[in-house]
This record gives C-alpha cells, structure tokens and sequence, in this order.
C-alpha cells in the first residue's frame, strides 16, 4: 500500500496509540541519548483528556522506561513491542504465555559482537537488539550473526528496524498489544488510529487495518502497509497538538 500524505481530520471516538522513537520522538545516536520536547507531554496530556483517556504508547522499549521519558503523563503502554501492558487503571500485565529462555541467546550475541566497534548491545530482559547507527558498515557481518543465532535459538524472531536489529519471542508485536487495548475502556468502541515509523511498527500498521482503523508511516523509508505518511517526529507533534485543540473544542 502507498502511504497517502493527506492525513485524515481527527475524529472525538478515535482511540490513539503511538510509538515513541523515531515517531513521536526524533531518534538519537543511541537509545539513552534521547531527547524529549518540553512540549510533547503537554500535548499527550491534552490529547488523552480530549480523547476520554484513550492513548497509549506502544514502543519496543520497557514500559517502565517509556513511563519514565513521559513523566508526569505515566500513559497507559505496552512496551518490548507488546510483551508488557500497562492498562489506563496502572495495572501491569506480563507475557500471557511461557516465553523461551534468553540466556543462551543473550551470551550468544554478546560474544559475537564483542569486537565490532560502534555497536551497542541492549539487554531488555526478554528480548534484545543490537544497535549499529554508529557502526553501518558492519550491518551485512551483523545480520550474518543474528540470523545465525535466531537459527540456533528456538522460539526467537528477528525484527528489523532503524539501524537496529532486534530479536523477540516469535508471536509477539505491536498488534497484538492493541487488540488487548480495545478489548477494554476506554479504548472499546472507538477506531483505533496507529502512528509508527519502521518495519517494527508493520504488524501494528496491519493490525489496525483489519479493525477498520487509521495507520500513519512516519518517514519516508521503504514500503509499508501504512494508509498516510507524515514527514518526521516534529510533524507529528505538532500535528497532533492541533488534534488536541480541535477536538478540546468538539467535546
């Protein structure tokens, strides 16, 4: 599907779930060089009351550090792209199946990049990704190493994203968190409208079509099953800021 750049007029019975890196926020060398705007947590603040309290963020980070960016907002979340859910009442949920062990993995991968300068391992608990913005001539000898060690290690997938290879427990992705969000309130009932920026955000982005939603790319990098695109983190900002006014005046 071609990404349309018109995006669509907010509606009051949307339900909103964001990515955090590269879409709401812009990405940074590495995970923890990141930067919040001062305006970001005002407009998702006002959003979310615009929207009767359904916004959630769905990133692949852990929900506690993405509540920790976003801090005073503590949003509802899921976090390693779906493995955990922090519902609107604070509740926390865990994986609802057993997950195959990581350690083998983990030692695996650590082992085998030990010696390639720029790369930066990320240990998230269950899953983990291996980040090269600052090593990108060694992306071919990575993806030789995780496609290796996924084949050695039963029940592990590969995620591809922005200079970054992640490795999860196969079944699980965005989409599937926010089918678990619209089962309940404050989310029930309303179309769900998806914003994310790479091929880790494509499940979601599929997702949230077959429930009769809306789905934003943004970037312009490569296909996507996204219906509209935006140009960056700063635009979709501010185009939601502009979301949260028009709809404050609707209610």
């Amino acid at each position: 599907m071609n990404a349309s750049t018109a995006l669509p007029r907010p509606q009051p019975d949307w339900a909103w779930f964001l990515d955090l890196d590269g879409t709401l926020l812009d990405i940074a060398p590495t995970p923890s060089a990141i930067v919040v705007p001062e305006s970001l947590v005002p407009t998702l603040m006002a959003l979310r009351t615009a929207a009767h309290g359904a916004l959630a963020v769905v990133s692949g980070r852990p929900v506690q550090q993405v509540r920790d960016l976003l801090e005073p907002l503590r949003p509802a979340a899921a976090g390693l792209h779906g493995l955990e859910l922090v519902t609107p009442d604070g509740l926390r949920h865990g994986a609802k199946r057993p997950l195959p062990p990581v350690g083998n993995l983990r030692r695996m991968l650590q082992e085998s990049i030990s010696g390639i300068l720029g790369v930066e391992f990320e240990n998230k608990g269950a899953t983990l990704a291996i980040h090269f913005r600052q090593a990108r001539n060694a992306e071919a000898q990575l993806r030789r190493i995780v496609e290796a060690a996924v084949a050695k290690n039963r029940g592990f997938e590969l995620l591809e994203g922005k200079m970054v290879f992640e490795l999860r427990p196969a079944g699980i992705h965005k989409g599937v968190a926010i089918r678990e969000f619209m089962a309940i309130a404050p989310f029930r009932g309303r179309v769900p409208v998806f914003a994310g920026d790479d091929k880790t955000d494509e499940d979601a982005y599929k997702v949230v079509v077959e429930m009769g939603g809306i789905t934003i790319r943004v970037g312009e990098e490569g296909p996507t099953l996204a219906q509209w695109q935006i140009e960056s983190p700063a635009a979709l900002r501010l185009w939601l800021a502009e979301a949260a006014e028009l709809l404050k005046r609707k209610d």
